[in-house]
């Protein structure tokens, strides 16, 4: 076994210092450290304050240390698992009608039809609106005299009585095409981008060889635009777990606990029953299982492209 002796050369290293210095890194520091600041402090204040019983209704401060008691609580509150239980649904479906959506509408904006550079352009415009307003003009759609009940009673559907945000069937559902209705555009306008970034010639060649287009896209878009699509699921399935905003407008979790998901859970636990101990538990449960999906699906996402790029 041969171990390289060979050093550096101190003008090399001069060099590579310069560069290090000259380059973005110098500017990207500070806000990197702010940002691990705000990320780490509130992180370990959970951590702390989670194996310990605090509860603002008892005393201002925490009074005991109580090891790993709010975790386990957590895995026997009903609350919490059926919150699991309903953020899940809500993640899997509103990410898949996003993904399917989103795909359907960069395959008509990547085509030269009339009117296509404006519908570009307009598109963009439900992601600008803050999820809260949305939430709220959704809310109002949904009212038994709305434009929701109107169009189901057109087309031969009896709405519920209670209104649809008040059925406790069709709560989760009206939430669901909310996110799905506001989010879709920002799938559909990264696809579109991937899209455009497929090579002609690729496509010429699949045509070429007598390929469809339905056969084109399975097999020569789609594996292409493979990492594209593992991202926006990955980025849209956090952003769906961790909803809120649109939730708390439009039902608070309501009628009964329908629609509270794991953010509503949290809340109301540590904000309504002053139970910082067992929140900041809970909020790390969540962090470490959210943890865990992602990983196991990008390990998942990898294998079957081999690797993603």
């Amino acid at each position: 076994m041969i171990v390289s002796t060979t050093r550096v050369p101190a003008k090399d290293r001069s060099r590579t210092r310069r560069g290090f210095l000259r380059g973005p890194a110098p500017w990207l520091l500070p806000s990197m450290a702010v940002l691990i600041l705000l990320s780490l402090y509130p992180q370990i204040q959970a951590l702390l304050n989670s194996v310990r019983l605090y509860n603002l209704s008892i005393a201002s401060n925490p009074l005991r240390f109580v090891g790993l008691r709010n975790f386990a609580y957590a895995f026997a509150d009903e609350q919490f698992v059926g919150a699991i239980g309903r953020t899940m649904l809500f993640a899997v479906v509103t990410t898949g009608a996003e993904l399917l959506l989103g795909f359907g509408v960069a395959l008509l904006l990547n085509k030269k039809l009339r009117g296509v550079k404006l519908a570009r352009s307009l598109i963009i415009l439900p992601t600008a609106i803050a999820p809260a307003v949305a939430g709220l003009a959704f809310r109002y759609f949904y009212q038994t005299d709305g434009i929701a009940p109107t169009l189901l009673s057109a087309v031969g559907v009896t709405p519920p009585e209670a209104g649809i945000l008040g059925d406790t069937k069709t709560a989760l559902v009206g939430i669901m095409v909310t996110e799905v209705w506001q989010w879709t555009p920002f799938a559909a306008l990264i696809f579109l981008a991937a899209l455009q970034g497929v090579p002609r010639d690729v496509l010429e060649a699949a045509a070429i060889d007598g390929a469809g287009r339905l056969r084109t896209t399975w097999s020569v878009v789609l594996p292409l635009m493979r990492s594209v699509i593992v991202t926006v699921v990955l980025l849209r399935f956090i952003a769906t777990v961790n909803v809120f905003d649109i939730v708390y407008v439009q039902t608070q979790g309501g009628p009964g606990d329908a629609t509270t998901t794991l953010g509503l859970n949290i809340f109301y636990t540590g904000l309504t029953y002053y139970n910082i101990g067992y929140a900041s538990a809970l909020t790390w449960l969540v962090t470490l299982f959210v943890a865990l999906l992602i990983n196991v699906y990008l390990l998942t996402a990898g294998r079957r492209s081999g690797g993603l790029s």
